[in-house]
């Protein structure tokens, strides 16, 4: 058997063994060229309201546990008797919380996934200009807008954007199989009506944040009830003098879904484009003064007068030293972030002390 039919036979195994682990339709969508990253999407969307709902529905058992042992920890007044002993509930309570806490983290990683794959999900696209100059001096705020404006405008007419050209009807037929064996697969984990919002276009991105939202509540609810419940412990531990084993656990279990509810701050605040999330370079436009060759409308002083005139800041060279966005050299352009850049060709012009 030659390579080329060895590998075709694999490819027909690898078929066989697809279609019998899912639904033939929902395959042939996830793999066709033009659909099949949007389908991958769905589904990937649908995974996450499924992933959402066991959440919620473990981390409400979980309260519920916690109800009850502190219903058994508390002493029964009106029969005179002590207070008994929920360790054995809290336990089982924090174990039903650490499969809470992994979906919750399923949750978080897919969302992350998810932004790549979506073109729908809120991006900062553009990124930011910066704002060149090779002396002290710089042009007023004002002028900075203006160069900015007159990029930007030049950029859109020389690079206008490319329109993504329709699905052929094979590819948007084979997509309505694939959505319709993956609202089947989506109603029979009960999530029917979430898989739909959160593949939703327009509105999926928002709402599957706001599911998260809600599940950090949960979590943040669950971690603080069994810090509470390892206290406890090891009150009892002590007064009993015996190893505080179970406060331990308890603590442990805390400690974890307290990081699962920091990483999932960090997350969102990314997905949101917090004040953390690094910016890529937009372009980039002179913000010096005008000098004497004219330049000063946008085009740095090392591009010449015949070059691409659309984006001036893109054709920048390399090795330049560029100050931190909080330097005092920083010039502010609306709401895009700039900095400031001096030429390491003007540093090498400057006076020698006379010393090597």
């Amino acid at each position: 058997m030659t390579t080329k039919e060895r590998i075709r036979a694999a490819e027909l195994e690898a078929i066989d063994l697809a279609i019998k682990a899912a639904p033939e339709e929902l395959l042939a969508g996830a793999a066709d060229d033009e659909v099949g990253q949007d389908m991958l999407a769905a589904m990937l969307a649908h995974e996450l309201a499924a992933s959402h709902r066991l959440m919620q529905r473990i981390a409400a058992a979980t309260d519920d546990m916690l109800n009850y042992s502190e219903d058994v920890n508390g002493p029964d007044e009106a029969a005179g008797l002590p207070a008994g002993d929920g360790s054995a509930a809290e336990l089982a309570a924090a174990r039903l919380a650490g499969v809470a806490g992994r979906l919750m983290e399923q949750v978080r990683l897919g969302l992350v996934a998810l932004r790549r794959l979506r073109a729908d999900l809120p991006s900062d696209a553009e990124g930011i200009w910066l704002a060149l100059r090779w002396t002290d001096e710089r042009c007023s705020p004002e002028e900075l807008d203006r160069r900015v404006a007159a990029a930007k405008t030049a950029r859109a007419a020389n690079e206008p954007p490319v329109a993504k050209a329709p699905p052929s009807e094979r590819s948007q037929m084979l997509r309505g199989l694939a959505m319709d064996a993956a609202a089947a697969l989506a109603a029979e984990a009960g999530v029917s009506d979430l898989a739909l919002a959160a593949a939703a276009e327009r509105s999926g991105a928002g709402f599957l944040s706001r599911l998260f939202t809600y599940e950090l509540g949960a979590i943040h609810d669950l971690t603080m009830r069994l810090a509470g419940c390892a206290d406890r412990a090891f009150d009892q531990a002590v007064t009993k003098e015996q190893d505080p084993a179970v406060a331990l656990r308890l603590s442990v279990a805390s400690a974890r879904l307290g990081d699962c509810f920091r990483r999932g701050l960090l997350t969102l605040q990314r997905l949101a484009g917090g004040p953390d999330k690094p910016k890529k370079i937009a372009g980039m436009v002179w913000g010096g003064p005008d000098d004497d060759t004219g330049v000063g409308g946008g085009t740095p002083a090392n591009d010449s007068a015949d070059g691409p005139a659309a984006a001036p800041a893109a054709s920048i060279s390399a090795g330049h030293g560029v100050h931190r966005p909080d330097s005092p050299g920083q010039v502010p352009v609306g709401g895009a972030a700039t900095t400031s850049v001096e030429s390491s060709t003007s540093r090498s012009r400057r006076p020698s002390s006379g010393r090597r």
